[in-house]
């Protein structure tokens, strides 16, 4: 099965288009309706095999029209303005709160607003006092770190515009176990996204390192050639195990280590997501779950 992906113009969210016979073209501008928003536009990214991971979905209503642009544009020009205004009041009373983005969605019923903010904020004051300057329902939205980028836009350590503007459907969750997993010298602030948090793009790595799962840790003894072992490091981009006997240190290739077949375990383990090694949180022994 097939599905159409589009991205919205306010969060630059990921969502699949629902209940289109008409054939689009990436980069087209279309009209949906979602329960939140009423009528809106959002931008075809293309045809994909997977399902949206976060359940984010729009009804295809019709193909944009120059009146939906003209509408589209005017609602940007009184976000613009709602922006400023939005921000001098946030000023006014003094709340802790960093407005990000204003957004008037096509059915123009609704502006929204979004913000970031360490602390709960109690804003029904400014909603009353923008409630009343622009005569439409205000929603006010708090949003992440990571979700805050995503809505501005930055540049990413690698200088080009951050994966979560780019392609990414999900945020899936970063540690410093993956800097170590990684083999990775382990300083935070090496790989610190613009969003304060760590890089997105070391989860995309997690399936290349999933064959340490299948080995014991660093440190550990093996028994190799009927030699007393000790293992090093693991190697997963080079395929080698780095172990060091009495005499010498040397690099095994890990096909000679494994079992005949390991891939088709990490096969498995790619499907699962890499749950075959849980850590402990107030251990730092490590569970192995051998796969039926």
């Amino acid at each position: 099965m097939n599905y159409i992906k589009v991205r919205s113009f306010d969060t630059n969210k990921v969502g699949v288009l629902e209940g289109c016979d008409e054939e689009l073209s990436r980069g087209e501008v279309v009209v949906i309706e979602s329960d939140e928003k009423g009528e809106d536009v959002v931008r075809v990214l293309g045809v994909s095999k997977e399902d949206s991971p976060t359940g984010v979905r729009y009804k295809f209503v019709r193909k944009v029209t120059p009146q939906d642009m003209e509408i589209f544009s005017r609602n940007e020009e009184e976000s613009s303005k709602a922006f400023k205004t939005c921000k001098e009041k946030i000023k006014e009373q003094g709340l802790e709160m960093h407005l990000l983005k204003a957004y008037i969605p096509l059915s123009s019923r609704k502006i929204f607003f979004y913000y970031t903010s360490e602390e709960r904020v109690d804003f029904r004051n400014l909603v009353r006092e923008l409630a009343k300057v622009f005569k439409k329902r205000i929603e006010m939205r708090q949003v992440g770190v990571r979700d805050a980028v995503q809505i501005l836009g930055w540049v990413g350590l690698c200088g080009e515009v951050p994966c979560c503007m780019k392609f990414m459907d999900k945020f899936d969750s970063i540690s410093l176990k993956d800097i170590e997993e990684q083999n990775l010298p382990l300083s935070p602030s090496k790989f610190t996204g613009p969003c304060g948090r760590l890089i997105c793009c070391m989860s995309f790595e997690k399936d290349n390192y999933l064959v340490k799962h299948l080995l014991p840790e660093k440190g550990s003894q093996l028994c190799i050639d009927n030699k007393v072992a000790k293992l090093i490091e693991v190697d997963p981009m080079r395929g080698l195990v780095i172990l060091s006997f009495e005499d010498k240190t040397k690099e095994i290739p890990l096909s000679e280590i494994l079992p005949k077949d390991y891939e088709k375990v990490i096969k498995s383990c790619q499907a699962c997501g890499g749950c075959c090694r849980r850590v402990s949180e107030d251990s730092a022994n490590y569970e192995f779950i051998a796969h039926n």
